[in-house]
């Protein structure tokens, strides 16, 4: 993922003059380009450009329509308003704080993708360039979340994503605690979670903690080498498990070898409304499947895993249990 590039730049109070203005309606506000003498936009815009290897700043803006940031770009965007969408290139970024965007966030280019907090998108985060992806703290998406290219990645932390997350071919996906030096806190995604499938990278891991699902969570077809946690231990983090308003399927995964020797996969201590299924997951000699601790609506299903699983706290269930 694509963090803003830092630079330190000369910024003048008449920034807002130095500005290249492009082509615009007589209606409405031209586009312009970031001044790269200043490097600071304050003012209104139809689109915004930041050009290629080149930084822009921008503080309390109005951007009437797009941010659209070139190879190799880097932004901070604060306290600012997009009516639609802020676009990423390759190897471009940004840090974004206090931020309204209207329509979507769109990593499109490889490497791309943002810091995001205390901000809103009022429609997608779309990461759909290989390794893009965001770290998004205390802010809202308002449908989806698609991480869509080869080796994406993303952190969310006191996030609520109003209707899907979607990972396909994800490095990592890590929910309930972004960093050291923030407190934690819940991730709510108001329809399904889904991760499935892995690229071909040396670290591929997944934890997944203080997260709210209205629907159905599903992990399947993914291989990790440093493996992955379903509410696996973080209450011992001092995060909360998971709660899954209807099923939780994860299968088909491995469980490789990697840096640190053998990993697992653990699914515990979360509250499943309807099934819970672990199936067909296998880990290498060393390595662990564990399903402790759930507290399950319906059925409990484990079968056709390798090696068995380690229950080493009972599974509750309101009918059937094959998990124990």
């Amino acid at each position: 993922m694509k963090r803003a590039h830092l630079f330190v730049g000369i910024v003048a109070a008449i920034a807002a003059c130095l500005l290249v203005p492009l082509t615009g309606s007589a209606a409405g506000p031209p586009d312009v380009v970031c001044s790269q003498d200043t490097f600071l936009f304050t003012g209104t815009a139809h689109d915004l450009i930041v050009p290629e290897n080149g930084f822009c700043e921008v503080t309390g803006a109005t951007i009437t329509h797009d941010v659209m940031q070139r190879n190799s770009a880097g932004a901070e965007i604060s306290e600012t308003n997009i009516g639609n969408d802020v676009v990423f290139a390759d190897f471009a970024g940004a840090d974004i704080s206090k931020t309204t965007i209207g329509h979507d966030v769109v990593a499109a280019g490889t490497d791309s993708g943002a810091g995001i907090t205390d901000s809103s998108i009022g429609n997608d985060f779309l990461g759909q360039g290989e390794e893009s992806g965001a770290d998004i703290l205390r802010s809202t998406i308002g449908h989806d979340m698609q991480l869509l290219g080869l080796g994406g990645g993303t952190h969310l932390e006191s996030v609520t994503i109003a209707h899907d997350f979607v990972a396909s071919t994800p490095q990592s996906v890590q929910t309930g605690h972004n960093a050291p030096d923030t407190p934690g806190g819940p991730v709510k995604v108001g329809h399904d979670f889904t991760i499935e499938g892995s690229p071909d990278f040396p670290f591929v891991f997944d934890n997944l903690c203080n997260l709210s699902v209205g629907r159905d969570l599903r992990i399947t077809d993914r291989s990790v080498n440093l493996g992955f946690g379903v509410g696996g231990r973080c209450v011992t983090n001092g995060q909360q498990a998971d709660t899954i308003g209807r099923d939780l399927i994860v299968t088909g995964n491995s469980a490789l070898s990697g840096f640190f020797g053998p990993s697992s996969i653990n699914v515990n201590g979360n509250h499943v409304g309807r099934d819970l299924v672990f199936s067909n997951n296998t880990a290498v000699p060393g390595g662990e499947l564990e399903v402790s601790g759930n507290v399950v609506g319906r059925d409990a299903t484990c079968a056709a895993n390798s090696p068995a699983v380690t229950v080493n706290a009972p599974n509750v269930a309101g009918r059937s249990n094959t998990c124990g």
